[in-house]
């Protein structure tokens, strides 16, 4: 299935349906089992069963969740993003408690695929301004 995409192609369908609608399942198709996340924070995991955690969080943490892509570009084996997510925070959060409050936070990530599944990720996401709007930081 992943094989036949373009990376961009890829990206899209990864947002549409993991981080949008949920469907973590297809997070091992999408996922190589040697997949390494280069920028995991120190003692965090870095591989794909990292993202299954990641995504579930998030769809604990914010209700209604959608991800817009304002720019996607590949070049060769590389695809990088940059994404809103939008969302109400319904759920706990790194902690914080559920503030029902609207959010909307900034990712920008490049991914390297091999053999029509990621293998890499880099990314830079504005947490600051995220726990900024659940009320975590003034």
């Amino acid at each position: 299935m992943t094989g036949q995409r373009s990376a961009e192609d890829r990206m899209r369908f990864f947002v549409e349906q993991v981080q949008e609608r949920g469907r973590f399942e297809l997070i091992d198709d999408l996922f190589h089992p040697d997949f390494r996340n280069r920028t995991a924070a120190p003692g965090q995991r870095d591989d794909r069963e990292a993202v299954r955690e990641l995504m579930t969080a998030l769809h604990e943490a914010f209700s209604d969740l959608r991800v817009e892509i304002l720019h996607c570009v590949a070049d060769g084996d590389l695809v990088a993003t940059h994404k809103v997510f939008r969302g109400r925070h319904t759920g706990s959060w790194l902690g914080v408690p559920p503030s029902d409050r609207q959010v909307e936070f900034r990712v920008m990530d490049i991914l390297r695929h091999q053999d029509g599944q990621w293998v890499e990720h880099w990314a830079v996401a504005d947490g600051v301004s995220l726990l900024r709007q659940t009320g975590a930081l003034p």
